[in-house]
């Protein structure tokens, strides 16, 4: 039996080989990351032996570094077994007191984590392409979210530099008002505006000329500060949120039409949409992962830390938030809906949060309480492809 412990970086990865018995089978070594690397790494494990099922290889969890060198060798047929960087760092802290970290080092303490903890380590598994297309889309609709959000951001300082009364009347992140002040720049030329070009552009439930007529007279009159460099921000920060509403609206169809294909069991919980659906499902990836509701659980960052000393033992503890924070915000997002939202039908959840709150506990500690619930319901329906029942 074999152990192989591998250290990844964005150029290069660090790999030792080790025996049942901790014996230094070949000393650590580096490959190049690219398929050259990665035959290199094949060639030399072969080397020392036939059966490919007899080889254990432990690789940090480290995003995007560790995932082609994953799949190469999972596709090798070897045993390779993703782990979090927090359980080796313990591990190589463990083999001495001194303060010493070094990539070889790095890839041995993996080893042996890997030959310390190897019944109780599930091997990995090329994800299906659904999920690696889910996960992507959803990491992308959270970035372009937060450009939109800053950019919305930078809108309204820009306005209570230039016309500070409009936001007094009009909702200031409304589309015609993106559309009008795109076209109509400075507080000058929306004062000189015809009437009925004004009032084509408006989209309010009120009297638009009357509206018009407001708008004109607020902007004659506005105490706002025009420049040339402020008219060309306005220009520049109200394309860049057209732009970035729009791919987020592409995305989200896209990541709706995945969802509704392939896991459309999913979207019968209450609280969960097609968006946080698709960061849940792609976050998880595949669930054979996990071995039990309580390793998704932890996964999730979801589970309570456990204090204990002789014959203390806390109270109050927190979560250790030690996984995905993407999962743990999408379904602590979704357990809230489920729980508070009146659009949402009453459910089981609901019923647990009242119960909790009933008891004295504070409204997120009472969500906390009942994600744990929503967290077991997802590891039962990804695996059966069951629906939701209300029953209960």
């Amino acid at each position: 039996m074999l152990f192989i412990g591998i250290d990844v970086a964005s150029d290069k990865h660090d790999a030792v080989i080790t025996s049942l018995y901790g014996e230094i089978i070949t000393e650590p070594f580096t490959i190049t990351n690219d398929l050259e690397g990665f035959k290199k790494l094949r060639k030399e494990i072969l080397s020392h032996t036939e059966s490919r099922h007899e080889v254990h290889i432990g690789i940090e969890e480290t995003g995007i570094y560790s995932k082609n060198i994953c799949e190469f060798l999972a596709l090798c047929d070897f045993n390779v077994y993703m782990i979090n960087p927090v359980l080796t760092s313990n591990s190589r802290k463990s083999q001495s007191v001194r303060l010493t970290k070094t990539d070889p080092i790095d890839a041995l303490a993996i080893c042996r984590y890997v030959e310390f903890n190897l019944k109780r380590l599930n091997s990995y598994t090329p994800s299906l392409y659904t999920f690696n297309e889910i996960k992507s889309l959803s990491r992308a609709r959270l970035d372009i979210q937060s450009r939109l959000i800053k950019a919305k951001t930078e809108w309204a300082r820009l306005l209570d530099i230039t016309f500070p009364e409009f936001k007094k009347s009009y909702n200031h992140q409304s589309k015609w008002v993106y559309k009008l002040f795109y076209n109509y720049s400075t507080t000058a030329k929306i004062a000189k505006m015809h009437t009925n070009t004004l009032v084509s552009i408006l989209a309010i439930k009120s009297d638009r000329f009357i509206a018009a007529n407001h708008i004109k007279k607020i902007a004659k009159n506005t105490i706002g500060q025009v420049s040339r460099s402020n008219t060309f921000l306005i220009n520049n920060t109200i394309s860049d949120i057209n732009h970035y509403a729009k791919q987020m609206n592409e995305l989200e169809k896209e990541i709706e039409t995945l969802v509704t294909e392939h896991f459309s069991n999913i979207l019968t919980i209450p609280g969960v949409g097609p968006i946080t659906a698709g960061l849940i499902i792609g976050e998880i990836g595949d669930i054979n992962r996990f071995n039990s509701p309580s390793a998704l659980v932890a996964y999730t960052g979801l589970d309570p830390i456990v204090y204990e000393s002789g014959k203390f033992k806390a109270k109050r503890v927190t979560i250790s938030k030690r996984g995905s924070k993407y999962l743990r915000t999408a379904i602590f997002t979704s357990t809230k809906f489920a729980c508070i939202n009146p659009n949402v039908k009453d459910n089981k959840f609901r019923q647990k949060y009242l119960k909790k709150r009933s008891q004295g506990k504070h409204h997120n500690s009472a969500i906390c309480h009942v994600t744990k619930n929503m967290t077991n319901l997802i590891f039962s329906l990804l695996h059966t492809g069951t629906k939701y029942s209300y029953d209960y």
